[in-house]
């Protein structure tokens, strides 16, 4: 903060700031902030929660369901990492070109950032699909817990690269336009219902094991999917004023 401040007090800067006992508080400005700011930590909490009640589930499977999910669950993460880095770059894009005016521009950059991110994605699930039996048998896995885990990311490398970006890229450009009640309600609605209901039922009822974790998820990913895609071509997105 010391280093951002002392910044932007060189003169050749475009925006110069000086004289900060004199800052006041825009409270329009903050309004603003909020209306976006409000809907996505609500998102995020509720993720958080859901992540909480799956692995609640769980952890009533036994040693080898626990840590074979555990595994299963950071190849996961990391396979999905640098496409998630793109969505967080599509927000800065959207939010500069939908304030310039330049809706069609917008749009574009979806798309185009939608491609480079099916790409990224569909590497990086075959970069570590391949490394999942090194990484199980250097983590000192179990048998179990290791042919458990190589099943679920097989799956996970098939159906990721179906509908995952659909499900999560978009998103971000449609916070970044001010449509952030809409994504709100479809990740709420539908992480509580597919990822968590669903979830709780096929493993708890119906015994399907740490898999019932990834059903789902890929049902959640589809769901989302299908929604952001109709989303995206019908431009409702579009029709928000942030600023």
């Amino acid at each position: 903060m010391i280093v951002v401040m002392m910044r932007l007090r060189r003169q050749d800067l475009e925006i110069v700031l000086r004289g900060y006992l004199s800052i006041r508080p825009d409270w329009r400005v903050i309004r603003r902030i909020l209306n976006i700011g409000i809907p996505s930590g609500v998102e995020n909490g509720m993720f958080q929660f859901g992540k909480l009640a799956i692995q609640s589930t769980v952890s009533l499977m036994g040693t080898a369901a626990i840590a074979a999910q555990g595994m299963t669950n950071i190849i996961e993460n990391l396979n999905g990492i640098l496409a998630l880095g793109v969505g967080i770059g599509l927000m800065t894009i959207v939010g500069e070109t939908l304030g310039a005016g330049r809706k069609e521009e917008a749009v574009y950059y979806v798309k185009k950032l939608c491609v480079i991110s099916e790409v990224i994605i569909i590497v990086s699930c075959l970069v570590m699909y391949a490394f999942v039996r090194p990484i199980t048998y250097f983590g000192g896995m179990e048998p179990e817990s290791a042919k458990m885990c190589i099943y679920m990311v097989t799956w996970i490398t098939v159906v990721k690269p179906v509908v995952w970006v659909m499900s999560f890229i978009p998103a971000y450009g449609f916070r970044a336009a001010g449509d952030v009640k809409f994504t709100m309600i479809v990740s709420v609605v539908s992480m509580w219902v597919c990822r968590v209901t669903f979830v709780i039922i096929l493993a708890r009822v119906f015994g399907m094991g740490p898999m019932a974790v990834w059903i789902g998820m890929f049902t959640d990913w589809t769901v989302r999917c299908i929604i952001y895609t109709v989303r995206f071509r019908s431009r409702r997105w579009l029709e928000h004023r942030v600023i």
